[in-house]
C-alpha cells in the first residue's frame, strides 16, 4: 500500500444522497437518490487517477463532492491529512486554492460578460493577492503557459473556439498554483483533433508543476492514454480500481469487462467479442439488493442477489468488488467477519 507521504487525497466511504421530496408542500422526504454510495480510493501525489463509467453512474457528483461544491451526506475526504468533510466554510476557503476544477462545458463555465484577463485574475483576488502588478504578472505567465496571447486576454469568451475556451478554464484553475485539479469531462465537448491538444497541454503542465489530476470521463480510449490508475464506477459505487495496464489487460469485474469490450480493436484483423449487457441501468433511487450490478451480470450467483460485495485488493494494486473473488480476498483481509457473512448467505467457504 502507499505510504502516507505519497497519498495526496484519501476518500473514505464517501456518500452523496439527494432527497426526493413529496407530500403536502413537497416537504416530506420520500426516498433518496444515492448518486455516490460509499466509495473509497486514494490518489498519490503527481499521478492521474481516472474515474470512468456510464452516464449517471455518479462520477461527476463524486468529483464535486470531493471539492465540497456539493456537501457530502457521509464519509471522509482527507487532503494532506486534513478531513475536508469537517471544515467550515472559512477553513474550506483556504484549502480551495490547492484544489481546483476544470468543468466539462468550456463555455457555460465562463462568465460571458467578463474579459478573459478578468476571468483568470479573479481567483487571485478571491485568495487575497492584493498586489495588482503581481496579479498582472501571474495572469500573463499562466496565459503564456496554456498558449494564450496577450491580445486574446482582452476578448470575451464567445470570441474563442471550444479548445481555446478550455485553455482559459485550465488557466483559471492553474492561477492559484493548486496541488490537485479535478478535470470533469474536460475534452468531451471538443473535436477529436482539439482533444489531443488539450490533453497534451495538461500532461505538459503536470510535468512542469507536479500536478495531481482526478480525470473524470466516459471515453475509455482517452482515459487509457491519459491516466495512471483508474476507478470504475457503477450506480454510485466503485467496482474496480487498478493501474491502466492491469485494468485494460485483465479486467476482473464483469461490468469493467463489458465496458472495455466496447473499445475498438487496434488492428482491423483482430476481432473482439463484444459483451452486450441485458436490461437497463437500475434507478439510483431504488438500487437492487446485494450487488447492484447483479440484474445485468452474466456471472451472477445467488449470493450476488443478497450480499453486498466489498472492495478488496485481490492482486497487487488491483481492487475489485465482486463475489467471484471474495471467497479468497475477503477471508484473507477480514478473517473474522467474512466466514460468518458467507455462511449466512448459504455459501460454503473453501
Amino acid at each position: 500500500m502507499n505510504s502516507e507521504q505519497d497519498v495526496l487525497l484519501k476518500v473514505d466511504n464517501l456518500k452523496k444522497y439527494f432527497p426526493i421530496k413529496g407530500g403536502v408542500f413537497g416537504k416530506k422526504t420520500l426516498q433518496y437518490v444515492k448518486a455516490v454510495d460509499d466509495i473509497s480510493f486514494e490518489v498519490k501525489r503527481g499521478e492521474t487517477f481516472g474515474i470512468v463509467g456510464e452516464s449517471g453512474c455518479g462520477k461527476s457528483t463524486a468529483g464535486r463532492t470531493i471539492m465540497r461544491l456539493l456537501e457530502p451526506t457521509g464519509g471522509d475526504i482527507y487532503f494532506e491529512s486534513k478531513n475536508l468533510a469537517n471544515l467550515d466554510k472559512t477553513q474550506m476557503r483556504k484549502i480551495r486554492k490547492d484544489i481546483q476544477i476544470v468543468f466539462q462545458d468550456p463555455f457555460a463555465s465562463l462568465n460571458p460578460r467578463m474579459r478573459v484577463f478578468d476571468i483568470i485574475e479573479e481567483p487571485l483576488i478571491n485568495f487575497g493577492v492584493t498586489d495588482r502588478q503581481e496579479r498582472v504578472r501571474r495572469v500573463h505567465e499562466v496565459a503564456d503557459q496554456v498558449g494564450l496571447t496577450l491580445a486574446q486576454l482582452k476578448r470575451l469568451p464567445h470570441e474563442f473556439s471550444g479548445g481555446q475556451r478550455q485553455r482559459i478554464g485550465i488557466a483559471r484553475a492553474l492561477i492559484s498554483k493548486p496541488k490537485l485539479i479535478i478535470a470533469d469531462e474536460p475534452v468531451s465537448a471538443l473535436d477529436v483533433s482539439i482533444q489531443s491538444q488539450v490533453l497534451n497541454l495538461m500532461k505538459d503542465l503536470q510535468k512542469e508543476f507536479g500536478l495531481t489530476y482526478i480525470f473524470i470521463s466516459h471515453d475509455l480510449s482517452v482515459v487509457k492514454h491519459f491516466c495512471d490508475r483508474i476507478g470504475v464506477m457503477y450506480l454510485g459505487k466503485m467496482v474496480e480500481i487498478a493501474g491502466k495496464h492491469e485494468l485494460y489487460g485483465r479486467p476482473l469485474h464483469p461490468y469493467a469487462e463489458a465496458l472495455l469490450s466496447a473499445l475498438p480493436s487496434s488492428h482491423p484483423l483482430n476481432k473482439k467479442e463484444r459483451i452486450i449487457l441485458t436490461g437497463d441501468v437500475p434507478s439510483p433511487a431504488n438500487p437492487p439488493s446485494g450487488c447492484t450490478f447483479h440484474p445485468r451480470c452474466f456471472s451472477c450467483m445467488d449470493i450476488c442477489k443478497t450480499v453486498k460485495p466489498t472492495l478488496l485488493e485481490v492482486e497487487n494494486n488491483h481492487q475489485v468488488s465482486c463475489h467471484l473473488y471474495q471467497d479468497t480476498g475477503i477471508v484473507e483481509n477480514n478473517p473474522q467477519d467474512s466466514p460468518l457473512l458467507y455462511q449466512e448467505a448459504g455459501v460454503e467457504i473453501r
